[in-house]
């Protein structure tokens, strides 16, 4: 059975009861600057923090049958919840400020792919890739306006966003702690190969939030890797983990 699950399922239980404490009639408007800089990347965030989730309960559902792990299906649902909760509050700003809420993004459909049919473990790969880098970018989102009601969207999903990634990382490092030594490094690599790309599409369509934030490249890949190790410890060699220019000179 995997581990701490009836304590996670407290929790989320717990969480789901939590209310929003966010100042919804403060009655403020964004500058022309902030909303031109925040639009298209809060729309491309909300259409990312929903979804329906039946793949993952599905996936959490074969897996509790087989591993006698049953809160993990009670978990799943109500981690679902909590991630729609986030696109709901979103919106919401959205709709206050007159952002035009978006039905399609291209990076949005290419990680629904990724977690289409892989199982469980490789599921929630892609899944926390997304959420480590959020605890970045909401950080960026959150200083890029004087809004105090998006500053405390911001603040509520960084909170949720920090318990999902230890949840994940935990069901990550205990399904790769039972894996054959040359599997493990398997997949931890394959793990790392595909969220620096993500960190460098993130940081490439998302930039003008991201500068505003406080984020270069090479801050906000830095930081993106901090997060990650947090979770996962042993980084790669520091080299590897330096991006460069078209030049193939370190940022």
């Amino acid at each position: 059975m995997l581990p701490d699950l009836d304590k996670w399922l407290s929790y989320f239980a717990q969480n789901a009861l939590d209310a929003e404490n966010i100042c919804w009639d403060s009655h403020e408007t964004l500058t022309a600057e902030e909303y031109h800089c925040i639009k298209d990347s809060i729309a491309a965030f909300q259409l990312g923090e929903y979804s329906e989730g039946a793949g993952l309960v599905k996936f959490a559902e074969h897996y509790a049958q087989s591993h006698a792990s049953r809160p993990l299906v009670d978990i799943t649902r109500l981690f679902i919840k909590e991630e729609q909760k986030h696109a709901f509050l979103l919106k919401r700003f959205m709709e206050q400020q007159h952002i035009p809420v978006i039905k399609k993004n291209w990076t949005d459909t290419v990680f629904r792919r990724l977690r289409k049919n892989v199982g469980y473990e490789l599921s929630i790969t892609v899944l926390i890739t997304a959420e480590i880098i959020a605890l970045v970018y909401y950080k960026a989102l959150r200083a890029c306006t004087h809004s105090i009601v998006l500053s405390a969207i911001c603040d509520k999903i960084l909170r949720d966003e920090s318990a999902h990634v230890k949840y994940e990382s935990g069901l990550l490092n205990y399904l790769h702690g039972r894996k054959p030594t040359g599997r493990r490094f398997s997949a931890r690599f394959r793990h790392q190969f595909l969220y620096g790309g993500t960190v460098l599409v993130v940081y490439y369509d998302h930039r003008r939030v991201l500068r505003r934030g406080g984020y270069n490249l090479a801050a906000f890949w830095r930081d993106c890797w901090a997060e990650f190790f947090a979770c996962f410890g042993t980084p790669l060699p520091r080299d590897s983990l330096q991006p460069t220019s078209a030049s193939g000179q370190p940022h």
